[in-house]
């Protein structure tokens, strides 16, 4: 069994970031292989930063950044600013985020796999110290930095055409809500993406996100899990990848619900099966169980 990962949904609510920081240290301490941070109303890069300057020996990153809120070179540049803080511990978990989202910011999501292929190879360009613009900032006479250290680049989606995107050039890739079986959805994208240069799959990372609610009230903890899958059902993308995944009159009625603005009824679509495929959640020992 792989050392189980963390991930901290976190905000700029009042305590939520010192208890990001919290959390990380005893993550470290109980020797979890990563402690990874999202980013949805805050800045996952500069908060993975920090985390890096307050931890000594794990690994640091993000779930993911949104790659059309930054230019690929001010992230990769960022991330090598980390990597000297933190060497070699670093992992950029990005990814396209959701269209509800950036409508929020402004943005129009136009071929997002499209989008995120040039970001990939923008940033590992700007790793070797071969983007465009840092030629340009050498004849200019100025310091062409270099990545140090591998930086891990860990797309995480659950769009197919994203997906062979990852196996192309990606070192592994993040999904979500996904059951055991679902990861046969996850594989044939990234293996037709590998196949297009060559690549095997053998030592390809694949690090699926599981929810996970510990609290010994089964019944508060699959409220609070169907809550969750309803928040994520009602995106397009997920709803389809739980379709797909067999869960159909679950995404269908998530999605009818979600249509009317009724976030009480998608949840109750949330079937106890889908949950517990899908979720951790119970007990410790459950949750442990599951993970």
């Amino acid at each position: 069994m792989q050392t189980p990962s963390i991930v901290l949904y976190n905000s700029l609510a009042p305590g939520a970031l010192e208890n990001t920081v919290l959390y990380a240290k005893m993550a470290e301490e109980r020797g979890f292989r990563s402690v990874l941070v999202s980013e949805s109303g805050s800045d996952a890069l500069a908060l993975a930063q920090h985390l890096a300057s307050v931890t000594s020996r794990i690994q640091v990153g993000t779930c993911i950044t949104n790659i059309y809120l930054r230019p690929p070179l001010l992230a990769a540049l960022h991330a090598m600013t980390i990597d000297r803080f933190a060497p070699g511990r670093l992992v950029l978990g990005l990814g396209t985020s959701s269209e509800a989202l950036n409508k929020v910011y402004g943005i129009t999501m136009e071929k997002p796999a499209a989008a995120l292929r040039t970001y990939l190879l923008q940033l590992t360009s700007a790793f070797r110290g071969e983007h465009e613009t840092l030629s340009q900032m050498k004849a200019m006479g100025m310091t062409v930095p270099q990545a140090a250290h591998k930086i891990l680049l860990y797309p995480g989606t659950a769009s197919r055409l994203c997906l062979e995107v990852a196996g192309e050039f990606a070192d592994g890739c993040f999904t979500s809500q996904c059951a055991p079986h679902g990861l046969q959805e996850i594989m044939a994208p990234l293996a037709r993406g590998a196949q297009r240069v060559g690549r095997s799959l053998a030592d390809f990372p694949i690090a699926p996100l599981v929810h996970c609610c510990v609290c010994d009230d089964r019944e508060a903890a699959l409220r609070a899990v169907r809550r969750t899958l309803a928040a994520y059902g009602s995106r397009p993308l997920y709803n389809r990848f739980l379709a797909r995944q067999g869960f159909v009159k679950e995404a269908e009625q998530i999605a009818a619900a979600a249509a009317k603005g009724d976030m009480t009824s998608a949840a109750l679509a949330v079937s106890e099966n889908m949950a517990e495929q899908v979720a951790a959640m119970g007990t410790v020992q459950a949750c442990r169980k599951k993970v």
